[in-house]
């Protein structure tokens, strides 16, 4: 028997998928696990080599491969292998959904790890915080103290300056009118006992001299001491 080529490569591809299930006799035909490659012609076993070889042994038994038509069992084939690729792109889109499930879980744990890590790191600026706060309170308290004691003595300071310049202003009216009375008393001396007279215009004018240098010593020390309160605001606010 001669065969075209494209029979005999047909048929050797037959043998390479079937192999040994289509050696069989016609007894072990008759046994219950025989293979169901046997009952199938050359046209149906080339028919089914359009399945995956784990799909053919089922889908023969299930669809009595052996006792259909050339068109019946192309069709079923077709129909078989459009339910696989259907299959296969379901199990696709599976894979695919559990890889993004996945990814977004991973995404969703550190999403709270860092959330968690913010929120510690939050906690523990508010400490922070107010640590800082209560140091501020204490030197506010105690910028407060210090004011009101700077007050206070500003306030001791004016009373002490009010009273000196109110005995100032009475001791000087007082001086004032003694001096006028000296003046008149010396006058009157002037014509009763000349020599007297010159005797108390000497001691007057001793108490001039000595008044108007303690009034000068006074004046200097004064401009002295202001000058280093100048000094001393200028200090402060370089």
């Amino acid at each position: 028997v001669s065969y075209s080529q494209r029979t005999a490569d047909r048929m050797m591809q037959i043998f390479d998928e079937y192999g040994a299930k289509l050696l069989v006799s016609s007894e072990d035909q008759e046994m219950s696990d025989s293979s169901p490659v046997t009952n199938l012609t050359y046209t149906q076993a080339l028919i089914l080599l359009g399945l995956p070889e784990d799909q053919r042994d089922a889908f023969i038994a299930e669809n009595d491969a052996g006792s259909m038509s050339k068109q019946q069992l192309q069709q079923a084939v077709y129909v078989r292998n459009q339910e696989l690729a259907g299959k296969e792109e379901l199990q696709k889109i599976c894979d695919e959904q559990k890889d993004k499930i996945s990814k977004l879980s991973d995404e969703r744990d550190r999403a709270k790890k860092e959330a968690t890590d913010n929120l510690q790191a939050v906690w523990a600026e508010q400490g922070n915080v107010l640590k800082l706060q209560r140091k501020l309170d204490v030197l506010e308290n105690e910028n407060t103290t210090a004011k009101h004691i700077a007050e206070i003595e500003n306030e001791s300071k004016l009373l002490k300056l009010n009273l000196s310049m109110s005995q100032a202003d009475a001791r000087f009216e007082l001086i004032t009118k003694g001096l006028e009375e000296l003046f008149v008393a010396i006058k009157e001396m002037a014509a009763a006992d000349p020599d007297a007279c010159s005797l108390y215009i000497a001691h007057a004018n001793q108490l001039m001299t000595k008044t108007i240098n303690k009034l000068t010593r006074i004046e200097k020390a004064s401009r002295a001491a202001s000058k280093v309160q100048v000094n001393q605001v200028i200090d402060v606010k370089d």
